[in-house]
């Protein structure tokens, strides 16, 4: 994974916590909870990146 895409999905990935834990403070917990799937993807994504250019 190249650093600009690296930074992308950093970004991505702390603005989705950010609005997590602004709704867990505002009680909306199925709305907090969108956080969960986002951080699996990016996870998968980062993985599946890494594995293909042999930063594994």
């Amino acid at each position: 994974m190249n650093r600009l895409l690296a930074q992308i999905v950093l970004v991505l990935m702390a603005i989705g916590l950010l609005y997590s834990m602004y709704a867990f403070s505002q009680g909306r917990f199925i709305e907090a909870m969108v956080i969960y799937p986002l951080l699996i993807a990016g996870y998968l994504f980062s993985r599946t990146i890494g594995k293909n250019r042999g930063d594994d």
